[in-house]
């Protein structure tokens, strides 16, 4: 009884299922039931047999044409072509440079508009509700074969996501998706293309920003050290104003700065063909800032600020001004001493042959004697020894490197902002084996109780705390006898 019960809860429930799955098949879908709508269609072509295109609204007239240009293109191979290509370009008094994807998009409109749905099968008497009595837009495309295509567009609707709008020799009112009616409604500065020249960062050459009645911070590349970068320790960058001698730059800091390169562009078309750059704080900039990278340069220049945030500014290859948010060149406010590398002197040990350190009331000589040791098999390279000596007394490579990395290793804390005559308290001299400048010389005269200016090449434009020139001495104390932890 029971094993025949269970078979028969098991066909029921297969009885069960099956009329389930008969219901499902055949229930009927929703376009079988009407839920679903069809666009209406307005206008269908193909966009590129448009030519010309004009908006005509409130704020004026707008024409665009289509031109075919030359443009020399390079091949997979390598070789050059010369091809037709097709843009837009705007009737305008002036040069201006086109976004050609947004004219397209309005080319778009024109040649694949379709209707959600229709508000008035025949033209009503009051066209004033819709906004369609006196037009907010007349758009008319010319095609290839002279026909045209022409629309008017109405208010945005109650809803906000569609516009009214009617086309030329049709009675009806239609509600337009509201990308239609923004293309339409598109003023020349919406379709100006907004960005500046691109610079890649990663390739910069050279970087120039100056605050007015401040002095320039100028960095430059270094492709290939030449031997006088060498005697400064010099990195991928140097620092060639505003200090004294170049300086090594910090690239972590610096690339801060580089970053935000990428985000400069165009917020507002102010005026194409100003009569007065002192109008704008242009005729006597308040900061230029000028950019080069392996192939492209940006030169700009900045002027007042206006509205909430915003500055006016203008390249220097043209006198057209422009609005940019004053955030976007925060970076010009960058000081010197914030990305500049903070070593006093470093140069690489392999190019120094001696040194004499002077302090305490002692004298010091540290050099470095270099010897060529023969290669003993056939295919083997010569190989350079060198023998340290402190005082003329041999000492081990190990102690003498890790003396020689506290003092190169003494970083300024601060710049110097006083005059002072070069009466130095410690005084360290470089002989170098490259440059044409063979002995360089780096003084500690003191600044106040706590601070040492550092001079070099006759100038101190940085303090250094006395106690790093303290650890220095001491560690040339170890050193000399014998103490010196390796």
């Amino acid at each position: 009884m029971k094993k025949s019960r269970n078979v028969l809860i098991l066909v029921i429930a297969l009885v069960v299922l099956s009329g389930v799955y008969v219901f499902l098949s055949n229930r009927p879908s929703n376009e079988d039931e009407g839920s679903s709508k069809e666009s209406i269609e307005i206008s269908k072509f193909d966009k590129n047999e448009i030519v010309k295109i004009v908006l005509k609204s409130k704020n004026g007239t707008l024409t665009f044409n289509k031109v075919e240009k030359e443009v020399v293109k390079e091949k997979e191979d390598g070789e050059k072509e010369t091809v037709i290509e097709t843009e837009w370009e705007v009737d305008y008094p002036h040069p201006v440079t086109l976004k050609q994807t947004y004219v397209d998009d309005i080319a778009y409109s024109f040649a694949s508009l379709y209707a959600e749905r229709v508000i008035e099968e025949e033209t009503p008497e009051d066209l004033e509700p819709y906004g369609l009595k006196e037009p907010q837009v007349v758009a008319e495309a010319t095609l290839k074969d002279g026909s045209k295509k022409v629309f008017y567009l109405g208010n945005r609707t109650p809803a906000g996501n569609t516009y009214y709008l009617m086309a030329e020799g049709d009675p009806r009112v239609f509600e337009v998706w509201v990308n239609h009616g923004e293309h339409f409604s598109y003023t020349l500065n919406d379709v100006r293309d907004k960005s500046l020249v691109e610079i890649k960062s990663e390739e910069l050459t050279y970087l120039k920003m100056q605050k007015k009645d401040s002095k320039p911070i100028e960095i430059k590349m270094n492709d290939s050290q030449s031997e006088d970068e060498a005697r400064f320790g010099l990195g991928l960058w140097r620092m060639t104003q505003p200090y004294n001698e170049p300086m090594g730059v910090h690239s972590e800091n610096f690339q801060s700065v580089l970053d935000k390169l990428s985000g400069l562009s165009i917020d507002d078309f102010i005026d194409d063909d100003p009569q007065d750059l002192a109008k704008y704080g242009l005729e006597e900039p308040s900061a230029e800032l000028l950019v080069k990278d392996k192939e492209n340069t940006l030169h700009l220049y900045f002027g007042d600020e206006y509205e909430d945030g915003k500055i006016y500014f203008k390249t220097a290859d043209s006198k057209a001004v422009y609005g940019m948010k004053k955030d976007k060149i925060s970076f010009i406010d960058t000081k010197a001493f914030d990305i500049v590398d903070k070593f006093t002197y470093i140069v690489n040990i392999d190019n120094v042959d001696k040194v004499i350190v002077e302090g305490r009331g002692k004298t010091h000589t540290l050099t470095l004697e270099r010897t060529v040791k023969k290669a003993e098999k056939e295919g083997e390279e010569d190989e350079e020894v060198t023998t340290y000596y402190v005082d003329g007394k041999e000492v081990e490579e190990k102690p003498f490197k890790k003396y020689y990395q506290s003092l190169i290793g003494i970083l300024a804390d601060a710049e110097n902002n006083k005059e002072l005559e070069e009466n130095p308290e410690v005084k360290t001299t470089f002989f170098l084996n490259v440059g044409k400048e063979r002995e360089v010389h780096v003084n500690y005269v003191p600044y106040d109780n706590d601070f040492y200016a550092v001079f070099r090449g006759g100038k101190a434009e940085f303090l250094v705390h006395k106690s790093q020139v303290e650890n220095m001495l001491n560690t040339l104390e170890a050193l000399i006898n014998g103490e010196l932890e390796t």
